[in-house]
């Protein structure tokens, strides 16, 4: 190679690493806000992303899938996730976050402290145990400050609800993020007993999108429940031609008296949310960093 050549090769190669740096520093900064429902099939798994910081609320029923979909969303020079959030030991829920925490630098893991004989919980906690990740249990009223202007606060589960049921929905992580204008609420598979009992108890308000609970079973999402909560979008996470039927056409109809958008990722595939500004509404669709 020619002297010339070498000194054009050399440029080169400091104008590549100089760009990368460039969009690291950019993605870093940046204080747009994303929220990915991805499409994982008969499962949830939720990405929130905000700069460079990434929380990930369950993991669907395949680690495969969900790494593949991370490399969609999260960029190839980031290896961490700040917060994992298991809303509950169910497969349909945690399976992925087995290959989570082996492939990626997860700073917390928060549980919602109901236990599971499964041999992927017995996974899980074995991963975060030998990796000394932090885990915290969740409980109501735990406020997470993600930014400035975004928060995560964890509306449920009661320590009664993580103690006294045999039922693992029913001790489901529920959370609500805040971002200027605009709410998400997150509810795992909160059963209808559960969600009652918190609408008694006030802690549930208008918010603009909703995770449906449970896929969208008849066993959830109550007409009261949506009453108080009064989404403008529902989103529910299925998988297509699911053995359960999910989601339930009681649930639909419900939603649907009440003019509320449907989005279901086994139509859409990924649902994805960009919130550029606190004084904007969430819309559908990527942010370019």
């Amino acid at each position: 190679m020619s002297k010339r050549k070498s000194i054009y090769f050399f440029l080169a190669i400091i104008f590549i690493f100089g760009l990368i740096f460039f969009r690291i520093n950019v993605y870093v900064e940046s204080h747009k806000l994303q929220v990915a429902f991805l499409d994982v099939g008969q499962g949830d798994a939720i990405l929130i992303s905000e700069g460079g910081k990434q929380i990930l609320i369950d993991g669907g029923p395949s680690g495969q899938k969900l790494l593949e979909k991370l490399g969609e969303y999260v960029p190839f020079w980031d290896r961490k996730i700040d917060i994992v959030i298991a809303t509950h030991p169910d497969a349909d829920h945690i399976t992925g976050l087995v290959d989570v925490l082996k492939n990626y630098a997860v700073d917390e893991v928060i549980e919602s402290g109901a236990e599971s004989q499964s041999q992927v919980f017995k996974a899980m906690e074995k991963i975060i145990e030998d990796k000394k990740i932090e885990k915290q249990i969740a409980r109501q009223g735990m406020n997470m400050k993600i930014s400035t202007d975004t928060e995560l606060k964890i509306l449920g589960p009661s320590e009664m609800d993580t103690k006294n049921s045999k039922d693992t929905n029913s001790a489901s992580i529920v959370a609500r993020l805040s971002f200027g204008k605009n709410s998400f609420l997150f509810t795992g598979d909160l059963p209808m007993e559960v969600e009652t009992r918190m609408l008694k108890n006030n802690l549930f308000s208008a918010i603009n999108i909703l995770k449906i609970s449970h896929h969208g079973s008849r066993f959830a999402t109550s007409g009261q429940f949506l009453g108080i909560t009064n989404p403008q979008d529902a989103i529910i996470s299925v998988g297509k031609g699911n053995r359960y039927g999910h989601p339930a056409n009681e649930v639909l109809d419900r939603l649907r008296e009440r003019k509320i958008n449907i989005l279901r990722t086994d139509d859409l595939g990924d649902v994805v949310y960009g919130c550029d500004n606190i004084k904007n509404e969430c819309k559908t669709g990527t942010i370019n960093y």
